[in-house]
């Protein structure tokens, strides 16, 4: 394992790694990633971006904006680069799970979206 200061890391180092708390648990995989340009001309790496939205974004861009028309944002995530104590194909986070509100998209989604689909044994 790296952490920060050791390397220089990619937004391919990031995308789809599994985030693990620091009281062990998996809250998802990084859909996106976010930058901004320094002063001096460098871009530097800010966000890891997890939920629907982004996922779908990586999709199609139409399938992103369907998808924030539907969820208004209420599920996506950002989690500061800084907030990773180790990096690796697992993401090592600083804090516990429920410091970082995530993984209610989830149930959200099979209870307004899926129960709707024929099949999908909701109705």
């Amino acid at each position: 394992m790296s952490t920060m200061n050791d390397d220089i890391f990619s937004s391919a180092d990031i995308m789809d790694s599994q985030l693990v708390t620091k009281d062990k648990k998996n809250i998802g995989r990084v859909a996106d990633v976010e930058a901004e340009w320094r002063e001096d001309g460098t871009l530097v790496l800010t966000n890891m971006v997890i939920g629907p939205q982004a996922l779908a974004g990586r999709v199609a861009t139409p399938l992103r904006v369907l998808m924030q028309r539907l969820l208004h944002d209420r599920f996506e995530r950002r989690i500061p680069l800084r907030e990773v104590e180790a990096f690796g194909p697992t993401l090592r986070l600083c804090r516990n799970e429920i410091d970082y509100h995530v993984g209610r998209s989830e149930h959200w989604i099979a209870a307004h979206i899926i129960r709707w689909i024929p099949g999908s044994g909701r109705l």
